[in-house]
């Protein structure tokens, strides 16, 4: 329903009533009553000071403090940084389930809001900002994933970061991020049913598949995260190239260089999780018991990966221009 509503006073009802359901079914599915207090008051303080902006913003849109403001209550409900702090310690306590409404459907709704708002900034300031936090957020999320270990906390991040992505399409182009939102819609939910289905919750878990050979599932997982990395040929690759054109023709090419060079390193700690998932399919052929399978080799393959999909993606680039 919202995805037809352009009235930010009817997104916001949407939006209080999305997030009333999501309390209900923590409150019910979730073990952890201090996670959901959290989410409660971090989702009040947000929706109240939201809806307070909205009533003044017609004597106040022009001047910078307002425009700083709604951006940081708009971060603080989404999650992104300087307030990316609290979606990893409240969906540790969630099923899979619960998570991926978090990921997915809790997020569109305040960023609808948010392009209905900034779908015409003039003050380049405030756009300079929304670009400098959002890009934070894509490289602190990523650090972050780096040596973690439960798949709660990796898709978390991995979640923020493809925000960062979605906040910078929505900027230059909607129909766009509807595209890229939908494929990630449905690779999440892909992941999280076979997660919440075999209760994946560490790398240690992955083994599961390995051991009662459930190789169509394996490769069901290899793929989504492999949709989720963006990597070459995807649909999200492409989408993202196209996103980079729109950002350079705007004169935003340090914004789409830094994104690019974060995007490579996120593709690390996916093609780790790929590498994991398959490795014991992979330690019974010939060459991999001749190959010392080990960290170091884990990492530098997945950086050579990581290049030539750079490469890959500037050659496409100059072919289309």
């Amino acid at each position: 329903m919202s995805l037809f509503l352009t009235n930010y006073i009817h997104l916001w009802i949407i939006m209080e009533i999305n997030t009333l359901f999501l309390i209900s079914l923590m409150s019910m599915y979730s073990k952890n009553f201090k996670s959901t207090f959290n989410f409660f008051i971090i989702q009040s303080i947000s929706s109240l000071m939201l809806i307070m902006l909205m009533m003044i913003k017609n004597n106040f849109y022009s001047h910078t403090i307002f425009n700083v403001s709604l951006i940081l209550v708009f971060f603080l409900k989404l999650g992104i940084f300087p307030f990316f702090f609290w979606p990893p310690l409240i969906n540790m306590n969630l099923n899979w389930m619960l998570i991926f409404i978090m990921s997915t459907s809790q997020k569109l709704i305040p960023l609808l809001i948010f392009n209905t708002f900034f779908n015409q900034i003039s003050n380049p300031n405030i756009m300079y900002m929304i670009i400098s936090l959002s890009i934070s957020s894509s490289l602190i999320s990523t650090i972050m994933n780096y040596n973690e270990t439960n798949f709660k906390k990796i898709l978390t991040y991995s979640s923020t970061n493809h925000l960062s992505w979605m906040i910078f399409i929505l900027i230059f182009d909607s129909s766009m991020f509807f595209l890229y939102f939908f494929i990630y819609f449905f690779s999440m939910i892909f992941l999280c049913l076979i997660f919440n289905k075999f209760k994946i919750n560490s790398f240690f878990d992955l083994m599961k598949f390995q051991f009662f050979n459930y190789n169509k599932i394996n490769f069901i997982l290899s793929l989504n995260f492999l949709i989720i990395s963006a990597l070459p040929p995807f649909l999200t690759f492409m989408i993202k190239i196209n996103s980079m054109k729109i950002m350079i023709e705007n004169y935003a090419l340090f914004s789409s260089l830094s994104l690019t060079l974060i995007s490579i390193f996120t593709l690390i700690f996916y093609m780790n999780i790929i590498v994991k998932l398959n490795m014991l399919n992979m330690m019974k052929t010939k060459y991999f018991h001749s190959f010392k399978f080990n960290i170091k080799f884990n990492f530098f393959s997945s950086l050579l990966i990581s290049f030539l999909s750079l490469f890959f993606m500037f050659s496409l680039f100059n072919s289309i221009n």
